[in-house]
């Protein structure tokens, strides 16, 4: 059987529901909205029938959030990776801490986590962005697939963001949409 990633994009967010640009709002790891809760849902009912084999998910709260929703009977196979969060572009994707997530997130694992790991694992002020590039972007995206490819898993879902989606599939998914992505070859199927 061929491996098949599940590459979930995360439900909407508070900053995704901010639409006034001219007067920016800064949120700092935001929560989803009650529309992201529909979203994720909605994405749960799709996804009940697969068993998967593991389940891989973005430190972000967002992605937390919509992991929550969409699996939320406790998973035995559930891996944070710091290097799916999203491109770091604007306040959202300012991460928190692993001890702060610990306190809102207690069944997840995040001893995989270091401090700042949203800025590669180095101390910044934490409501700093410090913008990435994106041959930083583009070598989390190479990580990934080389840690995927690493594993023996065949049925993995990946809840992650928009943008780092998009390096993989050349497709920016709307919340809560999914792409399967095999691997072992080019082909993606979009829902």
């Amino acid at each position: 059987m061929k491996k098949e990633v599940y590459l979930i994009r995360h439900a909407q967010s508070e900053a995704n529901a901010s639409l006034d640009l001219d007067y920016q709002t800064f949120y700092y790891d935001p929560h989803i909205t009650n529309l992201g809760k529909q979203q994720a849902a909605r994405a749960k009912k799709i996804l009940d029938k697969i068993d998967f084999d593991l389940i891989v998910c973005s430190p972000l709260t967002r992605a937390l959030q919509t992991f929550e929703y969409m699996f939320p009977r406790p998973i035995q196979n559930t891996v944070v990776l710091s290097f799916i969060r999203e491109y770091l572009n604007d306040s959202s994707d300012v991460g928190r801490q692993p001890d702060v997530l610990k306190k809102e997130f207690a069944n997840f694992d995040f001893s995989g986590l270091r401090k700042f790991w949203w800025n590669n694992d180095v101390p910044i002020d934490e409501k700093e962005i410090n913008y990435e590039s994106i041959q930083d972007l583009n070598a989390r995206v190479k990580k990934f697939k080389k840690w995927i490819d690493g594993r023996d898993e065949e049925k993995i879902a990946v809840i992650s963001h928009g943008t780092f989606i998009s390096r993989i599939t050349q497709y920016f998914p709307n919340n809560c949409e999914f792409q399967i992505w095999c691997p072992d070859q080019t082909e993606k199927i979009v829902n």
